[in-house]
């Protein structure tokens, strides 16, 4: 046989088997994602067992194992500061089958204020935004101080205090992006040990205002301890109809505050996330999974995973260069 011929036969032969092996490889895919899941699977939540991260994996696991009929896990994986929850995630199967309910802090915070072994862009696969919770900025109810307006008018001829969570956390994050670009607006941040030590500080009138989740802050509200006045969500609660937001008082925000949501290894197949987000939407609209979430004080705000992928990749950005100017 010609030389020549038999070089041509050989090559368009290695042409059709790589076709058939991408077949093969796109089949493959197609139906590990039909079979999904055909054994347990884990959520993993990057904190301690029992806070609010904890409580809404358990309330979508319920969803999904009935859904799935499939055991769902709820896996505690705490330490620093969420990364370590994080990392193993990472380094687990990309399968679908070993996924995390994540928030701000670990995603966007803890890996652009440190070097803890992951990029949330570029390591995780974005699934579905389940919650967010707004913030709102309050005063103890002794205080002159009534509107937003004359808080920053007062810390331009004084500096005031504001109390949050900690150093670096988000709502230090959110309420300094704001506070820095106010010309004259002297605010100095008092970091405490999480939302209960912060509005102890406020009810005993030790700082001059309060950033927090509404969660914490609606009780003592109500009560007439403190008065909240404003909050970061992007329309008025029902719970406080009086209260302006941020949004309408002409301040623009770098978040409408504390976001959870459902995120995959990375290279875990498109079908396979789809299809958890897909039984996530689902689960939000059941009215039984929405009551638990009201009476936990969660408020439900869904996004699907290109929704979900653009925001982290958006806030991941954001606060990466605030965190920098903040020289944590």
């Amino acid at each position: 046989m010609n030389k020549k011929i038999l070089v041509t036969i050989m090559s368009l032969l290695l042409i059709v088997i790589a076709g058939c092996g991408q077949l093969t490889g796109n089949d493959s895919a197609s139906s590990n994602a039909e079979d999904y899941p055909n054994r347990e699977i884990d959520i993993v939540i990057p904190y301690a067992s029992g806070g609010s991260a904890d409580l809404q994996a358990r309330i979508i696991s319920d969803y999904l194992k009935d859904k799935f009929d499939e055991t769902v896990n709820v896996v505690s994986k705490g330490g620093g500061a969420g990364s370590t929850g994080m990392n193993f995630v990472k380094g687990s199967k990309p399968d679908g089958y070993t996924i995390i309910l994540t928030a701000v802090g670990p995603s966007t915070l803890t890996p652009n204020s440190k070097e803890v072994g992951y990029d949330v862009t570029e390591d995780f696969e974005a699934i579905s935004q389940i919650s967010e919770a707004p913030y709102g900025i309050a005063v103890n109810s002794s205080s002159d101080i009534d509107t937003l307006e004359e808080l920053f008018d007062k810390s331009k001829e004084e500096e005031i205090t504001y109390g949050t969570t900690g150093a670096g956390l988000h709502q230090h994050v959110v309420t300094a992006a704001l506070t820095d670009k106010l010309e004259d607006v002297n605010m100095k941040h008092v970091p405490f040990e999480g939302g209960a030590e912060a509005v102890s500080a406020l009810l005993g009138d030790h700082v001059t205002a309060g950033v927090n989740t509404i969660s914490e802050l609606l009780p003592h509200e109500e009560s007439g301890d403190i008065k909240i006045l404003a909050v970061t969500s992007p329309n008025r609660l029902d719970e406080l109809p009086d209260v302006p937001t941020f949004k309408e008082l002409d301040y623009e925000l770098i978040s409408n505050g504390a976001w959870f949501g459902l995120m995959a290894p990375e290279e875990t197949p498109e079908a396979i996330v789809e299809k958890i987000d897909e039984a996530v939407k689902e689960a939000l609209e059941d009215d039984g999974v929405k009551e638990k979430f009201k009476n936990a004080e969660l408020p439900i705000e869904y996004l699907d995973n290109s929704q979900f992928k653009e925001k982290v990749i958006e806030e991941n950005e954001v606060n990466k260069e605030i965190i920098n100017d903040l020289d944590l």
